[in-house]
């Protein structure tokens, strides 16, 4: 098993402790906090070695790029995780109905750093097969109706403005991410998909997963009080094994194009 497997597995194991001390144990917040840290070294680290390693073993410029816009897009996250971490203890910032409305202000990162994988990901779509501009149309209106459909599921009307323009902008681009999981698929031919393209499918699934649970359960949930602590953890789960995987996403792409496997 290679180096960045590997740490990606440690990643995910980390955060897997976390969650269950999270729920099963009443646990010192600091010492969970320091745990989730290390996991978002480790990806960083990962993220960075897999650039290092596109770099040096493929001159292509698609691949990367690819392996640019993961990293930069993985930088953006940590960046929205230290908001979300809320170390200063604020609620209710932006009105008097969602108390974790700090969540809102980490998608002015991770909303850019899902763009980035996005680009990354079509940059991956192209290099594959050429989707037509209808089938892009047709991908795009599936992505707003289900973000629709989704944000109203959880819509307070007596929230922020500014807490439902930006939940509601954001559940569109992370649905976005979660359908490319099917073009991804799609475009090395289903059947004929490796194994490593149906991993990263689901890696773009569980982002989309992820989001969902913090929009359903954290930020709207319980009538604006949110689900917590509890559905931080499981969060946290799934948005690390997401990260753990869709960091790959490059050196798939030059290891496929090698005829070598991953």
């Amino acid at each position: 098993m290679n180096k960045h497997i590997v740490l990606s597995f440690l990643a995910s194991f980390i955060a897997f402790i976390v969650v269950i001390f999270g729920l099963l144990w009443v646990p010192e917040q600091h010492a969970l906090l320091t745990f989730e840290v290390v996991s978002l070294v480790f990806l960083l680290f990962n993220s960075v070695s897999i650039t290092r390693w596109v770099y040096k073993n493929n001159g292509n410029t698609r691949e990367r790029i690819v392996a640019l816009l993961c990293t930069g897009s993985l930088l953006l996250c940590i960046g929205g995780d230290v908001v979300n971490f809320n170390l200063l203890q604020q609620y209710y910032t932006h009105g008097n109905v969602i108390k974790h409305d700090y969540l809102v202000d980490s998608i002015l990162f991770f909303a850019p750093g899902y763009m980035l994988l996005l680009l990354a990901s079509f940059f991956v779509l192209k290099s594959k097969v050429y989707y037509s501009n209808r089938t892009l149309g047709v991908y795009f209106i599936i992505a707003i109706c289900i973000s629709v459909v989704s944000f109203y599921s959880m819509y307070i009307p007596e929230a922020a403005s500014y807490t439902l323009v930006l939940t509601w902008v954001y559940s569109l681009i992370i649905t976005g991410v979660g359908l490319t999981s099917v073009l991804l698929v799609k475009s090395y031919g289903v059947s004929n998909a490796p194994l490593s393209v149906w991993v990263l499918s689901l890696g773009l699934a569980f982002a989309a997963l992820a989001d969902a649970l913090i929009g359903l359960f954290w930020i709207y949930g319980n009538g604006g009080e949110g689900f917590y602590p509890h559905i931080r953890y499981i969060n946290w789960l799934f948005y690390i094994i997401s990260q753990s995987i869709v960091i790959h996403l490059p050196k798939v792409m030059v290891m496929n194009v090698q005829n070598k496997g991953y």
